[in-house]
């Protein structure tokens, strides 16, 4: 078959943006040199947080979702704002949505959603040693925040009572951490 090789963008355009969305359609040359139009949902880097108010209980926050047409639990996050650090944001995002700053922030790591078509990257933060310090929620956000006993939410990331995937993510590899791997 051959060594593989990069594709190479040789243009973009973009078809729409509202905010922080852009959805652009880039032209690449493939290693056999015909060329393709491939679509890319830009978003940008954002941040989810995992926040403990104690050793065995977490944070998560309920709010209603568009695209499933249903209520989820999810860890709080966010973009993170041009110029703004991946903790920076952690530490806005976790006082916007759940009242709280981190005296600890730990970084799981980060992954891509999906990265095929979708230009994300989203960094995991386990939060800990949390002071009440609330920032006002943005406009957009209605939000309901319930702190739940770890094993409780590692139960509902793994029966889908939990179904957003960076929140699932964030308490598996939490789980993972702390040696509580899960059948």
């Amino acid at each position: 078959m051959g060594e593989l090789k990069p594709w190479r963008k040789v243009g973009s355009r973009t078809l729409y943006q509202r905010a922080h969305v852009i959805v652009r359609e880039d032209a690449l040359e493939l290693p056999d040199g015909r060329e393709r139009a491939y679509p890319v949902l830009s978003l940008g880097a954002s941040v989810g947080i995992l926040p403990f108010p104690s050793k065995d209980r977490v944070i998560l926050v309920r709010q209603f979702r568009h695209v499933p047409q249903e209520f989820s639990w999810e860890v709080p996050g966010g973009g993170i704002l041009p110029g703004e650090a991946p903790e920076e944001a952690a530490q806005r995002e976790l006082r916007e949505e759940a009242g709280y700053r981190a005296g600890r922030l730990r970084r799981l790591g980060g992954f891509w959603p999906n990265n095929a078509y979708l230009d994300e990257i989203i960094h995991i933060f386990v939060a800990d040693e949390l002071a009440v310090d609330p920032l006002p929620v943005d406009q957009d956000e209605h939000l309901e925040a319930r702190a739940f006993p770890f094993d409780e939410a590692l139960a509902m990331a793994q029966d889908d009572r939990i179904s957003c995937g960076l929140t699932k993510l964030a308490i598996l590899w939490s789980a993972v951490a702390r040696g509580q791997g899960g059948a």
